[in-house]
């Protein structure tokens, strides 16, 4: 899994993901939301476009900074996600609960999210 962080403005990043999001990469994947949490972070869109597959240690992870995120007034977003990503997300029943999009730059350009947001193919 390779992870990327780039800081667009001032307290807004984009956290890119490549690979499958498992139980081997979610610690790291928490570890790096957490430091952006600390370093003032106002607005955190994770990049899902490059992930092909995410088990239930990804989800727990997202669902545990959401929570996290909504505590300490941070926008917490997903972005880019594959249809068989969002899949998963449908399965559990949380693609309501996350700010969803269909790419980072939409929410980077001041738009909302939504459980409506189309899946990429």
């Amino acid at each position: 899994m390779n992870i990327q962080v780039d800081q667009k403005k001032p307290g807004v990043f984009v956290v890119s993901l490549e690979g499958n999001l498992d139980m081997s990469v979610s610690p790291k994947v928490r570890k790096v939301l957490l430091s952006l949490l600390r370093k003032g972070g106002s607005h955190i869109v994770v990049d899902l476009k490059d992930v092909a597959y995410i088990d239930s240690s990804g989800i727990a992870t997202f669902v545990e900074f959401l929570q996290l995120s909504r505590k300490t007034k941070v926008r917490f977003s997903l972005a880019g996600a594959s249809a068989r990503v969002q899949s998963i997300f449908d399965l559990a029943h949380l693609k309501t609960i996350f700010e969803m999009a269909p790419d980072a730059k939409a929410l980077l350009e001041g738009q909302r999210g939504s459980e409506e947001s189309p899946a990429r193919p």
